[in-house]
């Protein structure tokens, strides 16, 4: 009965080690909404014209998105962006859920400084952070997940600021670990987040204001 036990244990060391990527790998997360489609035009937003200019990375150290760190093996995966540049990627991220919800948003052009001139409201911010980690553990992997951002917008029709920050967190455990859970996590965080600011704001006169 020993040897059986002891056969079985290093079958699943086998089996863990097989799932993973080549060690110290940096790997690519997909950063997107989970709308399903039916939702497209879910929210009116009177004709309300947005743009979404370049964010600000202001997370501590501008790191990687987090890692993956797996028992039996000596070093690190981590985890990141295509691009490496997150706050670019949630700028677009913004664009796509507000189109999402019915709204006419876009992503400002690079070095256009009049691309905001033609919109209702002009949103910027910072991303203060980003973080989607993994650990290993004897039969289970631990997937943690946060997402901070300072979101300002700016109506072009009297000049008025709105400002909120939104945030979110959130784990879960898996038998098996694949990269999509990972993806799915921080996915699902951040358009948690992002309903936030559909919930707090309404529009008046293409105007956005908090309720």
């Amino acid at each position: 009965m020993r040897t059986r036990t002891v056969l079985f244990a290093f079958g699943v060391g086998l089996i863990a080690l097989a799932g993973c990527a080549d060690t110290g790998e940096v790997v690519t997360l997909k950063i997107r909404t989970t709308l399903p489609a039916t939702e497209a035009t879910a929210k009116t937003s009177d004709g309300l014209r947005v743009i979404v200019a370049a964010f600000e990375d202001a997370r501590p150290g501008m790191k990687r998105l987090g890692f993956y760190n797996h028992r039996w093996e000596s070093q690190t995966h981590y985890f990141d962006v295509p691009g490496g540049k997150p706050a670019e990627v949630v700028a677009s991220v913004i664009a796509e859920y507000l189109k999402q919800k019915g709204w006419r948003a876009e992503v400002a052009k690079a070095g256009d400084a009049s691309s905001g001139g033609s919109a209702d409201v002009t949103l910027t911010g910072k991303l203060l952070d980003m973080t989607v980690n993994a650990k290993s553990r004897v039969f289970w992997t631990n997937i943690t997940a946060s997402t901070k951002m300072a979101i300002q917008a700016k109506n072009t029709a009297d000049d008025s600021v709105i400002r909120m920050t939104l945030n979110g967190e959130g784990s879960r455990s898996v038998f098996w670990f694949e990269l999509e859970d990972a993806q799915s996590l921080i996915n699902e965080i951040l358009t948690d987040n992002l309903e936030k600011l559909l919930t707090n704001t309404k529009v008046e006169n293409n105007i956005l204001r908090l309720k």
